[in-house]
């Protein structure tokens, strides 16, 4: 009777380890650095964005004007959805713009008919 006791509660906690569902990890696309060159007769722009996996992000812009180079850099946090991105600078205004992310290319989708793709490096 013991014996039987024993080998029932060693299949009811195998049973129950086994039939536990493991959580699905939910992996931000977004992380890493993505860049977008546009070359123009005026010279060139080179945009930089680093998303972070603590929903921060920074954007470099260096533009070379054939006569000088000037870089900006600013701050901000992120949010995101299946298909829209939030990004707003801390107290400033959050601007929602659509986006598609497939393979190591993500698209911006800025409400105007204007749309800017960016690699992942």
């Amino acid at each position: 009777m013991k014996t039987l006791k024993l080998f029932l509660s060693a299949i009811l906690i195998v049973s129950l380890l086994t039939s536990c569902e493991k959580e699905e990890e939910v992996t931000n696309p977004f992380i890493g650095t993505w860049e977008n060159t546009e070359t123009t007769v005026a010279g060139s722009v080179v945009a930089t964005l680093t998303f972070r996996a603590d929903m921060t992000q920074t954007v470099v812009f260096v533009v070379d004007n054939n006569s000088a180079i000037s870089t900006i850099s600013n701050d901000y946090n992120y949010s995101y959805t299946d298909t829209e991105l939030t990004v707003s600078q801390p107290g400033g205004n959050p601007e929602i713009t659509e986006y598609t992310i497939s393979g190591n290319s993500l698209t911006l989708l800025p409400g105007t008919n204007d749309e800017t793709t960016y690699t992942k490096i």
